[in-house]
């Protein structure tokens, strides 16, 4: 990888494909474009690869940049990643839920004959909740494209109300979990796009590489030829295909596919912004987990700003030093830093007096780190100017790893059709 700093200069026989943007999109691009024959070019403003899918190092610790995870089942993943080489590192296929008094772990039967079992006796779920879950499951199973369409969208309280579940199985389980995924306040996001997420938890775990989550674009990047990358190159201008960097340097390319994240696309090609969500998280180190759970806890909103809670070093001894547990907690927000206070408060009430002395390792607020997407919205809505150029990133799709997968290879594919 080359750094786009040094002398002004105009490259005025350029690629044949210059990707903007190192993200996954951008490496799902890349990626489609060398695997069919073809030269490309991608441009990094920043000094690594992966956008908002970056992990830090600290003392040992793996501290990825927002709680993060990967769904295993997501149908995108085989054509960009060698799964096996992640050496990925599941959460249990269920969820920590608060009971009342203390947590509950249920489980798929598949993963904890205990935790099925605590599904059959806890009264977070009626009889009649757990005959409308076990319904909703085998539905969604049998349902690659999912329950309905665009049209037929509604936010998710809605979809949850119409299905009956009950009002404490909504607050425990529903609110928190979707929530925390879709980043809303509450369950006001898109009902198709939560069950196809959770179409993808049912049939696989969520998991995280055991090297933190920035390998997944770091294995991506490393199947790109040498010298396909450039580092610090951060582009300030676009006309037609003639790409213009902040060093002064213009690169003439056949064609150009615009893969950063909705703020940067809105700065190059005009036009507004359609809103976008933010997550704040902490991370915390303990000499001992407050349990041993592989399951990710889920927390009312009631109770205060955490909504999920995992102990990392629980599911991946590599994100910590040995005999160290490192503990995350996030969820949505509109400010601009993390309640640390508040989730302090609420992770005592829930976890114990103990937690009150975890020490903070970090904690902050990524800004945008999902693109706005409400009900009714279609699953792709890719831009492309006379085969020449092409517009990607979630953004264009849903906010998730799929999501950014699919534009990626969208979009160059739309460009290598053209």
């Amino acid at each position: 990888m080359t750094d786009a700093r040094g002398p002004n200069r105009v490259s005025k026989s350029g690629p044949e494909f210059v990707v903007i943007g190192a993200g996954l999109a951008g490496l799902a691009a890349a990626g489609t474009l060398h695997r069919a024959g073809r030269e490309v070019l991608v441009l990094e403003q920043n000094d690594a690869v992966g956008g908002r899918v970056r992990t830090d190092r600290q003392g040992g610790f793996l501290l990825d940049r927002g709680f993060q995870v990967l769904l295993t089942a997501y149908p995108e993943l085989d054509r960009h990643l060698d799964l096996c080489a992640l050496n990925l590192r599941p959460f249990l296929r269920g969820a920590n839920v608060w009971d009342g008094d203390s947590f509950v772990e249920l489980a798929d039967p598949r993963s904890s004959f205990r935790g099925a079992f605590n599904g059959l006796r806890t009264s977070v779920l009626t009889h009649a909740d757990r005959i409308r879950l076990l319904s909703l499951a085998l539905r969604l199973r049998r349902s690659r494209a999912g329950l309905f369409d665009s049209a037929a969208d509604q936010p998710m309280q809605q979809f949850l109300t119409e299905m009956k579940f009950s009002t404490r199985s909504v607050d425990a389980i529903w609110e928190p979990l979707f929530s925390g995924i879709q980043l809303t306040s509450s369950l006001e996001g898109s009902a198709r796009l939560a069950c196809l997420i959770l179409r993808c938890l049912i049939l696989g775990p969520a998991a995280v590489p055991a090297a933190g989550m920035q390998a997944i674009p770091e294995q991506m990047a490393s199947n790109l030829p040498s010298g396909s990358m450039r580092l610090g190159a951060e582009v300030v201008g676009l006309d037609g295909t003639e790409v213009s960097l902040s060093s002064g340097e213009v690169i003439e390319a056949g064609k150009v596919l615009l893969a950063t994240d909705k703020t940067a696309a809105v700065r190059l090609l005009g036009g507004a912004s359609d809103g976008s969500r933010s997550q704040w998280h902490a991370y915390f180190r303990s000499s001992e987990p407050p349990n041993e759970s592989k399951a990710i806890h889920l927390l009312p909103a009631t109770q205060g700003p955490c909504r999920n809670v995992a102990i990392m070093s629980n599911v991946a001894a590599e994100y910590a030093p040995q005999d160290e547990t490192l503990i995350v907690a996030a969820g949505p927000t509109s400010g601009r830093e993390a309640p640390v206070s508040s989730a302090r408060a609420q992770l005592v009430e829930t976890f114990g007096a103990a937690s009150g002395e975890w020490e903070l390792l970090t904690a902050g607020v990524v800004v945008e780190a999902q693109p706005l997407f409400v009900p009714g919205m279609k699953f792709i809505r890719q831009r492309t100017t006379k085969g020449v150029f092409a517009v990607a990133g979630d953004h264009s799709t849903t906010p998730s790893i799929q999501g950014a997968l699919v534009s990626g290879r969208v979009g160059a594919e739309s460009l290598l059709e053209s």
